[in-house]
């Protein structure tokens, strides 16, 4: 019994003799900001208090909350506008720009304050992203013309990208066993604006004086109460710390030729898929010179980080080892991405075709689909791993199959078919939203967690990409089913009502371009004509969007295919926390002080 030493001695001289090896390789030390907690460790982790909700834990996820649930409310209910928007600001012909610029510059900054507040911190990401979105919303508040409105969204767009860390904020605050549930309860409080976004903006618009800037007022108001939560709530650790450098030193030796290779890449690309077919016709140098320019950064990027970079902003653990996790969700985002847009962006142009143009029926047409997001987000969160019927591949398989069969129904609506359209419709985003945050949980659970953020983020990115090329694809899916069908089909029906045939080009063109009054000042053409032809048109559209949701289904069953190979990851579900708040206070009474 004398030899035996006392164990506190023992643990002394461990920590002793590991200090004095560290400070022998001290510049080699890196220390990251998410160092993993396990709850109930009794030695070198965690009190099991440390894993369940704080105060500051619940007022951290108030704040990121609010910064979500800001960019949420900003998007859903702008996006919906725009037209009306350029109605007052303009007319042009650009106004589409308004939600390219911020879904441009969204996607690009979402990586980069993925990846730099994983290095650097989010504290300031957030404060940042609050004051940029404000920035932004300040100058829509006060645009005069369209152009100063482009000017707005992009500026919002960049804010937006740094606000929608939250997604990988929340999840370091709990154990990855519940990181699906805080992902559901951010989809949760994002509802109001998910479900009842599209009335609230057609509302503003027709019922009151200042019209659409009452949005913007609103985002000001939320912007403010963001930054302020942020400021006062949100102490996340200040970063990765590499002994023996300092942060300038760090920021120095940062990327940055792969940033500006991949942000570059990102808004050539996307840059050229939004002139394609509106400013420049896709064979003309003006489209095709930015996207070929683009996809070569891009593919420079992936190069330059594999083979060249000496610290790469895409480390490599990230795909070593990870092919049928990390690597394998990527395509699945993006491909699910391409199928996600027939729903989620091209339903209120459905519902102006084919149902009414009443922007307040417009905004009751949007509900179903908004609460079909929202509870199968919720579904989506709450069950990921919970049972071996909700394992990753599974998950992914239930929110692809929702999503095609609902596009499967789409098929078959027709202009009178309202309640099949709205079941359709619930049904294809209840898998909208289950398969968007099932893949968020799996990605984090895939990937160390010092790179969450830059992992949550990258998907958003790469999400965003894909439902700008499926944009692309449906416009054009919708432009030649309309250029094909729209006047032959009308033609038939009011050539016998005395319709001259010479009218019959203008008379679809201002049909289709919601312009009645336009319509009805054509030489020979009659209001009976008009009515005829506008409820003829209603058949074109319907024909239109099915080739739409047919597209669609196909992109949906090749993601099928992926998720089919996917690896279960829910064995990465524990009670390891990811960072401990700067301001939370320690409870265990366990740590040994020399």
């Amino acid at each position: 019994m004398a030899d035996q030493k006392d164990p506190t001695l023992t643990q002394i001289e461990k920590l002793a003799t590991n200090t004095t090896n560290d400070s022998q390789s001290q510049d080699l030390t890196v220390v990251p900001s998410s160092v993993p907690i396990k709850s109930g460790e009794k030695d070198g982790g965690s009190s099991p208090g440390e894993a369940r909700m704080t105060k500051a834990k619940w007022l951290a996820f108030v704040a990121l909350a609010l910064s979500y649930t800001t960019s949420s409310q900003q998007s859903n209910c702008t996006a919906t506008i725009l037209k009306l928007v350029d109605e007052e600001l303009g007319p042009t012909t650009y106004y589409n720009w308004m939600l390219s610029t911020y879904t441009i510059l969204l996607a690009t900054t979402l990586p980069l304050s993925g990846g730099l507040s994983d290095i650097f911190g989010r504290r300031a990401f957030f404060l940042a992203g609050s004051l940029i979105a404000l920035t932004g919303t300040i100058i829509a508040l006060a645009a005069q013309s369209t152009n100063q409105m482009i000017v707005a969204m992009g500026i919002k767009g960049i804010g937006a990208g740094c606000q929608q860390l939250a997604l990988a904020a929340v999840s370091e605050l709990v154990p990855s066993k519940h990181r699906g549930y805080a992902q559901a309860g951010l989809d949760l409080l994002a509802l109001p604006w998910t479900v009842f976004g599209a009335l609230t903006g057609n509302a503003m618009v027709k019922y009151y004086t200042l019209s659409f800037r009452i949005n913007f007022i609103i985002g000001v108001i939320l912007n403010v109460l963001s930054f302020a939560s942020a400021w006062f709530w949100y102490f996340p650790p200040a970063g990765v710390v590499v002994q023996g450098k300092s942060r300038w030193r760090q920021l120095a030796e940062l990327d940055w030729i792969g940033v500006f290779l991949m942000a570059a890449g990102l808004v050539l690309f996307l840059v050229g898929i939004g002139l394609g077919g509106t400013q420049f016709a896709w064979d003309s140098a003006g489209a095709v010179a930015p996207i070929v320019i683009g996809v070569l950064l891009i593919l420079t990027f992936g190069l330059w980080e594999w083979k060249v970079a000496k610290n790469p902003f895409m480390a490599h653990e990230l795909f070593v080892g990870r092919g049928r996790t990390f690597g394998l969700l990527l395509p699945i985002t993006f491909v699910g991405g391409m199928s996600f847009y027939s729903a989620a962006a091209f339903w209120t142009q459905q519902v102006y075709g084919m149902f009414s143009t009443d922007p307040i029926r417009v905004g009751v047409l949007t509900i179903p689909g908004g609460f079909g997001g929202a509870f199968g987000g919720f579904l989506g969160g709450a069950l990921f791993g919970k049972h071996k019927m909700f394992s990753t591949r599974l998950m992914l398989l239930y929110g692809l199959c929702f999503k095609v069969i609902g596009d499967g129904i789409m098929t078959s609506v027709g202009p009178n078919d309202i309640p099949r359209a709205l079941g359709a419709g619930f049904l294809a985003m209840v898998g909208v939203g289950w398969l968007t945050v099932a893949l968020i949980v799996a990605v984090q659970l895939s990937c160390p967690d010092e790179h969450i953020g830059l992992v949550t983020l990258l998907t958003g990115s790469v999400r965003s990409i894909g439902g700008s090329v499926a944009i692309v694809a449906y416009t054009a899916i919708i432009q030649n089913t309309m250029r094909d069908d729209a006047g032959p089909r009308i033609a038939r029906d009011v050539l016998p009502l005395g319709a001259p045939l010479r009218a019959i080009p203008t008379l679809v063109k201002d049909l289709i371009d919601g312009n009645i009054e336009g319509a009805l000042a054509i030489p020979n053409i009659t209001a009976s004509v008009v009515r005829v032809a506008a409820n003829t048109l209603r058949y074109s559209w319907g024909l239109a969007f099915k080739n739409v949701y047919t597209t669609s289904a196909a992109f949906g069953a090749l993601a099928i295919v992926l998720a089919l190979f996917t690896k279960d990851v829910a064995k990465n579900m524990n009670d390891n926390v990811a960072v401990r708040l700067q301001n939370e206070k320690k409870e265990s009474s366990n740590d040994v002080k020399v």
